[in-house]
């Protein structure tokens, strides 16, 4: 064997251990690529069906007089039902102690948990993720009825001498205010890996990038929820542009739609309101609303303009 022999073959050695460790890392690329991609896919999934699950169970009026929904561009608060545990249900003999009630009304917030001292490079707080936090609704008619009594009872003291249960803000059993923020709560941090969100609602004819209705059903007939993984600033905030999401949501009431296309790593859904009014009255209201808010505003920006 010559010298020009072993170099050739050393040569094509190398050559075939370059395309084969080529193959190799471009498969195991591709693997892991697919794999982050089906676990970010399964991700969205849950949180979109979990959200769109309590937006069809809200209800129309809450236990403490307030809106069954209302929400801006990136959270929303929803008044919604749950079904208690099995445990409830379950036969028990006089010797045992009853079992702690619970409501089937309860309050959700869904909302972008933002680090306060964390900043980005162009001046906004670096989003945390996806904070999910629940908050508990006593009904003070299910509560008395359901312990034989004649007065209210708290159901967490069964057996008498408890505080009388109220339905205002400052007695409901809220397990917390909605504590992310300044101080952070890292439980309830629901998806830390979502650094978006997005809601646009619909009236029965237009689509608005807020909803604070007052009336008899104010809840709106769907909503559009949009969740991402990529960083975005607050949608209201100094450092940001006010109107974006109202041209996103504004871009829905055109026939046909002109909105750009969502990025890779962003997913929608529509969700319809269970129990929207049929009579779109919500949409009366809404207008109407608008109609005075634009009203105020016009009055202020000509008592501005005036010596």
């Amino acid at each position: 064997m010559t010298l020009l022999e072993v170099m050739l073959s050393m040569s094509l050695l190398v050559v075939l251990s370059a395309v084969t460790y080529s193959f190799y890392f471009n498969s195991i690329s591709s693997k892991s690529t697919g794999t982050e991609r089906a676990s970010d896919l399964r991700l969205m999934r849950t949180v979109l069906r979990r959200i769109s699950e309590e937006i069809r169970q809200a209800v129309v009026q809450t236990g403490d007089y307030g809106m069954g929904i209302t929400g801006g561009s990136e959270a929303i608060e929803i008044t919604t039902l749950r079904v208690p545990r099995r445990e409830l249900a379950r036969e028990r003999s006089t010797q045992e102690a009853p079992a702690e009630l619970e409501y089937d009304l309860v309050k959700v917030h869904y909302k972008i948990a933002r680090h306060p001292d964390v900043l980005h490079e162009d001046g906004w707080e670096q989003p945390l993720g996806l904070a999910r936090i629940e908050k508990r609704i006593p009904r003070r008619l299910a509560a008395k009825r359901s312990l034989g009594g004649d007065e209210d009872v708290d159901p967490q003291d069964p057996q008498g001498g408890g505080r009388s249960l109220e339905l205002d803000g400052a007695s409901e059993d809220t397990g917390g205010e909605a504590s992310i923020g300044p101080e952070i709560d890292w439980e309830e941090l629901y998806a830390p890996d979502i650094h978006y969100v997005r809601f646009c609602y619909y009236d029965g004819y237009s689509w608005w990038d807020d909803w604070v209705v007052f009336g008899e059903n104010p809840l709106p007939q769907l909503i559009e929820v949009t969740v991402g993984f990529g960083d975005h600033p607050p949608i209201h905030d100094e450092v940001a542009d006010d109107d974006t999401n109202q041209q996103f949501c504004a871009c829905l009431n055109k026939d046909p739609s002109d909105c750009e296309p969502l990025s890779p790593d962003e997913y929608s859904t529509v969700v319809r309101v269970t129990r929207a009014d049929p009579l779109f009255r919500s949409r009366v209201s809404r207008e109407g609303q608008q109609l005075a808010q634009d009203l105020q505003r016009g009055e202020g920006s000509e008592e501005e303009e005036s010596p």
